[in-house]
């Protein structure tokens, strides 16, 4: 048998796509489904960027308030040390919380792209459809893409464009695996270090690990991999009942067991 490919990615999914059907069977329209993925989409880009200006906070910190192994703050006649082995706990659990909010933000974008390309119709854009829908933050007016079947460009400046715009988004992503290597980085710099304690140490060597996890887990969610089916389940969950009787090979399913 052919082994299949598949990533955890279609499988989410394809777990929220039968979800929704089962949940919305009376009302599930090509437009309630494409409000229902819109919010989706928008409530995940606020949380992941707002994970992002997290990180930036945190990294504003480290930069700024270090002195060797140890963050001062000094406030006029105050003054307060944290070790840094312990911010970058917290820095190092942000970026894991940033890398599962970008997964929860791909998927979501790929049902909302996906629900989109399954309603072609001449003269009617999903980008206008949303923004007459009430959306208020929606730019839909100013993006160079436009449909109009009777007329074409000489020269490709609108896919132009919109691939530069497509690059500069994901280009703004680097600086995000920027910070998680500059939080490995100095959690390495700790446990080479001979003046921290072992509780410390410790904590770096976990979360160093955690960092490299959260990298490994990006990769791995979006990544093809080898599936096989679960004839189990396929046969006494979903076969085993027809409408006019038990399935014909119930007999050979048995002596299977």
């Amino acid at each position: 048998m052919r082994t299949k490919w598949i990533s955890i990615k279609k499988l989410k999914a394809h777990e929220f796509n039968t979800t929704l059907r089962k949940l919305h069977r009376g009302e599930n329209t090509w437009a309630r489904r494409f409000e229902i993925l819109s919010a989706l989409e928008e409530n995940a880009t606020q949380h992941f960027i707002k994970i992002c200006g997290q990180i930036l906070f945190a990294y504003l910190i480290v930069t700024s308030l270090r002195t060797e192994n140890l963050l001062q703050i000094k406030i006029q006649d105050f003054e307060a040390s944290v070790p840094v082995a312990f911010f970058l706990m917290v820095s190092s659990y942000i970026f894991l919380l940033a890398s599962i909010s970008f997964c929860h933000l791909s998927v979501a974008m790929s049902l909302k792209i996906g629900e989109v390309g399954r309603f072609l119709l001449p003269g009617f854009s999903t980008n206008v459809y949303s923004l007459l829908k009430g959306k208020k933050d929606d730019i839909s007016l100013g993006l160079s893409e436009y449909q109009n079947p009777f007329i074409s460009e000489r020269l490709p400046v609108s896919r132009i464009l919109s691939m530069a715009i497509l690059l500069c988004i994901l280009g703004s992503l680097i600086p995000l695996g920027a910070f998680g290597f500059f939080i490995l980085q100095q959690q390495t710099i700790l446990l080479l270090s001979d003046n921290i304690n072992a509780v410390e140490r410790t904590s770096a060597a976990f979360w160093c690990l955690l960092t490299s996890l959260s990298f490994v887990y990006v990769t791995v969610f979006h990544t093809p991999l080898p599936v096989k089916k679960n004839k189990r389940q396929i046969r006494w969950n979903f076969l085993w009942y027809l409408p006019n009787g038990v399935h014909p090979r119930i007999d050979s399913w048995l002596k299977d067991k």
